[in-house]
């Protein structure tokens, strides 16, 4: 059985995980608070390793460890863009050539407003049909998003259906919210949503551009 220690700064063990010796992964290291590695061994072989480091670190000095030779590697970085976290992992075949890079947007209730990722490395444009926004609002529904978005191959939102009566938002049966001004302003007036928020909804950005209280 596999024995996996944290330690604070102190030296003091706060956590013991045991763990299959065939497979097994050490947990997200958030004893200080910060994410910073996590390892998945396969038949006690090291298989993946992922680590988040600060955005203006290079990615060098990790994909040349000599101890990481032959694993896929993960790296990733966190910014806080107002009220929201923004995630991007760059992720790293045997070989050390970078596959794909994942978008993913988290509310300051740790719900995923946006996941999406890109194969086009150079330009980082978005796989749209591999990204979904979604939207939450846990007094009116506490355990799933109220709607969530797609788009097609160009970025244009596929048109949503919102069902306004099981949410109990309204008299009518259901919303259709298309990119326009008048999908804007129906969910503005019925999730009571800021314009800059219900944009960024229908349109293709990833990051909300909401970076303040005030901006709401």
């Amino acid at each position: 059985m596999k024995r996996i220690v944290y330690k604070d700064k102190h030296e003091k063990i706060v956590k013991e995980i045991k763990m299959p010796v065939n497979q097994y992964f050490s947990e997200p290291d958030n004893i200080m608070g910060k994410y910073k590695t996590q390892e998945i061994y396969v038949h006690k072989e090291l298989a993946r390793f992922t680590i988040f480091i600060d955005p203006q670190e290079g990615h060098t000095k990790i994909l040349n460890k000599a101890d990481l030779q032959g694993v896929i590697i993960d790296i990733g970085q966190r910014e806080q863009p107002g009220e929201f976290r923004h995630e991007k992992l760059f992720q790293y075949d045997r070989n050390k050539d970078l596959k794909t890079i994942f978008n993913t947007v988290f509310d300051n209730q740790n719900n995923v407003v946006v996941s999406s990722f890109t194969d086009d490395i150079e330009n980082e444009i978005p796989y749209w049909n591999g990204t979904s926004k979604y939207y939450y609002d846990k007094s009116i529904r506490a355990n799933d998003s109220l709607f969530e978005c797609h788009y097609d191959d160009h970025g244009k939102l596929i048109p949503i259906t919102v069902d306004v009566e099981e949410l109990s938002l309204g008299d009518q049966d259901s919303i259709w919210i298309y990119n326009d001004v008048d999908g804007i302003k129906a969910l503005m007036n019925v999730f009571n949503m800021p314009k800059v928020l219900a944009e960024f909804y229908v349109s293709s950005e990833i990051i909300p551009k909401i970076t303040s209280p005030d901006d709401r």
